[in-house]
C-alpha cells in the first residue's frame, strides 16, 4: 500500500496557498509508504502527482463562507461533472478519465479543504483565520491516513501528531 498527500494551491494568491502550506508541514511526517507532494496545477496535470499510488489525500482550499474552517469534501461533493473540454478538468474528472483509460490512480480518495473567501490579492499573505486551521488541517490528515494503516512520522518537535 503506498499514499500520496498532495496540497495543491497557489502562494501567491495568500489563502489559497494554505494546501502548500499544509504539504510542506506533513512532508516532516513521511511514513514509509507516505509520499507528500504539491503542486499549482490542476486539471489533468494532476494524474503526474497520483499515478502509481493506491490512496490519495488531497489538501486545498475551496471558498465558503466560514474562513479557517476546515471540512471533508466527500464523494458527492467532487463527482465528475461534464465539461466541455479537458482544459475545464478537475481531480474528479482526471481521476475518472485515467480508470477509464487502465492507469493505476488511487482507489480511495480524502479531499480537505480549508474554507477561503471568494476575493483573494496577489501577493498577500494568508489570513490570520487560515492559518490558524493549519494545525488542524495537518492533524485531520495525519489521522486520515492512520486510519488507513500508514504510518506517519512525529512532529518536527518531536510531539507525536494528534487528531483534533
Amino acid at each position: 500500500m503506498t499514499l500520496v498527500i498532495l496540497g495543491l494551491g497557489n502562494d501567491l494568491l495568500g489563502d489559497d496557498g494554505i494546501g502548500l502550506l499544509a504539504a510542506e508541514r506533513l512532508r516532516s511526517l513521511e511514513g514509509p509508504d507516505v509520499t507528500v507532494r504539491t503542486t499549482a496545477q490542476s486539471g489533468l496535470y494532476l494524474l503526474e502527482h497520483v499515478q502509481g499510488f493506491d490512496d490519495a489525500i488531497v489538501v486545498d482550499s475551496v471558498v465558503g463562507d466560514h474562513p479557517g474552517s476546515v471540512r471533508e469534501l466527500r464523494g458527492a461533493d467532487v463527482r465528475p461533472l461534464p465539461v466541455p473540454s479537458a482544459h475545464y478538468a478537475g481531480l474528479p474528472e482526471a481521476l475518472a478519465l485515467a480508470r477509464a483509460s487502465g492507469l493505476r490512480v488511487p482507489l480511495r480518495l480524502r479531499i480537505y479543504g480549508v474554507e477561503i473567501p471568494l476575493s483573494q490579492r496577489i501577493g498577500s499573505e494568508p489570513s490570520p483565520d487560515v492559518m490558524a486551521a493549519l494545525p488542524r488541517l495537518v492533524a485531520t490528515v495525519v489521522h486520515s491516513a492512520q486510519e488507513w494503516g500508514y504510518a506517519m512520522g512525529c512532529a518536527a518537535d518531536g510531539e507525536a501528531v494528534s487528531h483534533a
